[in-house]
C-alpha cells in the first residue's frame, strides 16, 4: 500500500530531526544578576498598539490637515463650478426672455416682406 510507506517515509525523516532550543526572553528575566529591563522587553512586543506609539498622533494630525484642506478645495472648486452653471443658466433665461420678443417681431417682419415678394411674381 503506497499511503503507508509514505507515512513510514515520513516517521523515518521526522525521526531525524533534531530540534535545538534557545533560552526565552522570559528565561532570562528571571535569571538573577541580569540586566534586561521590562521597557525593552515591551518595546519588542510585535503586538504592541501603534496608536501608543510616540509622533503617532501627530501623524495622524497631518492627515487629517491635509485630508481636510483636500476636502475644502474641492467643495470649493464644486462650489464655482456649480454657482457658473447657475448664473449661465440665470443668463440664458433672462436672454432667451428678452430675444423673443424681439425674434418674433423679426420674424413678423420677414415673413410679411416675403409674402409681398412673392406676391408680386
Amino acid at each position: 500500500m503506497a499511503g503507508s510507506e509514505d507515512l513510514s517515509g515520513l516517521a523515518a525523516s521526522l525521526g531525524e530531526l533534531h530540534v535545538e532550543s534557545s533560552p526565552s526572553k522570559d528565561s532570562e528575566i528571571s535569571q538573577p544578576g541580569n540586566s534586561v529591563d521590562d521597557d525593552a522587553i515591551a518595546d519588542d512586543d510585535v503586538w504592541d498598539d501603534v496608536s501608543d506609539s510616540p509622533g503617532h498622533g501627530s501623524t495622524l494630525d497631518r492627515e487629517w490637515v491635509h485630508r481636510q484642506n483636500q476636502f475644502h478645495k474641492m467643495g470649493y472648486r464644486d462650489g464655482i463650478a456649480e454657482g457658473q452653471k447657475d448664473i449661465a443658466q440665470e443668463g440664458f433665461n433672462v436672454g432667451f426672455g428678452q430675444s423673443v420678443h424681439v425674434g418674433y417681431k423679426w420674424g413678423l417682419v420677414r415673413g410679411i416682406t416675403s409674402a409681398e415678394d412673392n406676391s408680386k411674381n
